[in-house]
């Protein structure tokens, strides 16, 4: 006798010899995508239609049935189907639209119950622009050298492709090419892992928009907030962001392959690290500040700073803020680096620092550092520097210029107020057989007021004096390594008692004239 079974009764003969459920034996799973679609165009024009895609990643029959947006702007057909899909998402009367952002949303539904949403965001221009993924250059931000940190006049620009909160950046990068301006909404982006961007990339920032890692857990010391390690992307500009709580940098990018990078009008704050760059970076307009990691780790990323500038020539940080930052923040093994204008405060160790190697274009001008931990501005192992134009105010520790076994720099122009020391060099006789050497450094034209710090002094020379015989020492006390100052203007807490030099032991002011210093200088209560 020949038995036919329906199929349905077949897949349930099927699961009840199997012991599995009849409803687990055909199953569908309802897939959408993409679960956001964004659409640009100008007003008095039509919005470009989009697409939807549905399938079944299960194995029973799937019926789906879209339930239309409640607005008349959206048209969307097919409305139902079965299996696989593809809707078109059509906006007909988009053209009455008025300037400005519209958002909704649509929902597909299969008969088993379950549903997705898919969000539909439409931005509408004033003016004629491109809806395509490569947008129209950036206006140029608002200039002020008092300014720092996002700022609510930086818009972002028509053509932009706008990331909203919840979805992800990295997403959105990866469907364009590169040279491609993101707007990212206002409101809080959760990272857990690092965006890397495209060369030509621009990241704008909605006023109000915040990158923030504080769910992320990583032990990798490169991760960031942006990121480009071992890659070769250029010309990336990150422009009126807020960036904390990473794990490790806000910004981080290997010197050897990225380059070109613009970072301005960011607030980059209370990760491990503010910035690490590579060469030809501008940093402008940003508030780097309460980046502190483990002080007492061997680990420099864990130890924290405002910034790391390690092989990266070219670099310029102009018009920052840069404060309540660790100890490891310093330039390193650069030429052409500049500090210009900046306000560089209560940071734990120096406030600006270079330290080995930055031989050459050296440039810190018109900078205001103040209540920094151990030296105002500090120049180690290097050659080849100017600093000018500067106030340096209440370094707790150390003296307002710091100049280590460093050679061919220009002090000029400056005013220290209160620090421990003011314009001090400083030798290293065990550094000697490395070929470093402190020489040929001039200190002119600053005006220094010294603090009532006990010991505290006004210029001079010092020396570690265990390392150094009396030979060594010899050509830095007979002139012949050209450490000079001239024509400085000194303000002390007392005439009465005015010993405040340094050659190499403390000097009367009558003294230190009498070897050759300060030549046209004064000293005043």
């Amino acid at each position: 006798m020949e038995i036919r079974l329906s199929a349905a009764r077949f897949l349930s003969f099927v699961a009840a010899v199997l012991m599995v459920p009849a409803s687990l034996s055909a199953q569908t799973q309802l897939s959408v995508s993409p679960s956001t679609i964004n659409v640009q165009g100008s007003a008095g024009t039509t919005l470009p239609s989009q697409t939807l895609d549905i399938s079944n990643g299960g194995n029973g029959s799937l019926k789906w049935s879209i339930a239309p947006p409640a607005v008349s702007w959206v048209s969307v057909s097919p409305t139902s189907g079965v299996q696989r899909g593809r809707i078109t998402v059509s906006f007909p009367s988009s053209s009455s639209l008025a300037a400005g952002t519209y958002q909704t949303s649509l929902t597909v539904s299969e008969d088993n119950g379950s549903a997705v949403a898919v969000n539909i965001v439409a931005e509408i221009s004033g003016g004629t622009q491109s809806s395509g993924g490569t947008a129209e250059p950036p206006a140029p931000p608002p200039t002020s050298a008092s300014a720092v940190g996002p700022q609510s006049t930086i818009t972002c620009p028509a053509g932009a492709i706008n990331v909203f909160p919840g979805a992800s950046i990295q997403n959105a990068v990866n469907s364009y090419g590169g040279n491609t301006t993101f707007c990212l909404r206002s409101g809080v982006f959760y990272l857990n892992s690092s965006i890397t961007p495209k060369t030509g990339d621009v990241f704008v920032g909605e006023y109000g928009a915040i990158l923030d890692g504080s769910s992320w857990g990583t032990s990798d010391d490169t991760q960031a907030a942006f990121r480009a390690h071992n890659q070769d992307i250029d010309y990336v500009t990150i422009r009126n962001l807020v960036i904390r709580h990473m794990p490790f940098s806000g910004i981080h990018t290997y010197y050897w392959m990225s380059d070109h990078w613009t970072i301005e009008y960011n607030e980059i704050a209370s990760n491990k690290m503010g910035i690490e760059s590579s060469p030809y970076f501008t940093i402008r307009n940003n508030y780097i500040h309460h980046n502190v990691g483990n002080a007492s780790s061997s680990n420099a990323a864990e130890r924290g700073g405002g910034y790391q500038v390690i092989r990266a020539d070219n670099t310029t940080f102009d018009s920052n803020e840069i404060a309540y930052n660790g100890p490891e923040q310093k330039v390193g093994q650069s030429v052409n680096v500049t500090f210009r204008n900046n306000f560089v405060h209560h940071n734990a160790y120096a406030g600006i620092w270079y330290d080995t190697n930055t031989n050459g274009g050296t440039l810190i001008d018109g900078n205001r550092v103040e209540d920094n931990g151990s030296f105002g501005i500090a120049l180690e192992s290097s050659i080849g520097a100017t600093i000018r134009n500067n106030t340096v105010r209440r370094t707790n520790a150390g003296e307002g210029v710091f100049i280590s076994m460093s050679q061919n720099v220009q002090i000029y122009s400056n005013t220290l107020e209160a620090n421990f020391g003011g314009i001090g060099y400083f030798l290293n006789c065990d550094s000697l057989s490395l070929g470093e050497d402190v020489k040929n450094n001039a200190a002119y034209d600053n005006t220094v007021v010294v603090g009532t710090q006990s010991y505290a002094y006004a210029s001079g020379v010092s020396y570690t004096y265990s390392s150094c015989t009396a030979t060594q020492l010899a050509p830095y006390l007979n002139g012949s390594k050209n450490l000079t100052f001239s024509r400085n203007a000194y303000r002390v807490p007392s005439l009465s008692y005015d010993r405040y030099f340094l050659w190499p032991g403390w000097k009367y002011w009558s003294e230190w004239q009498a070897m050759g210093q300060d030549a046209g200088g004064s000293l005043s209560q």
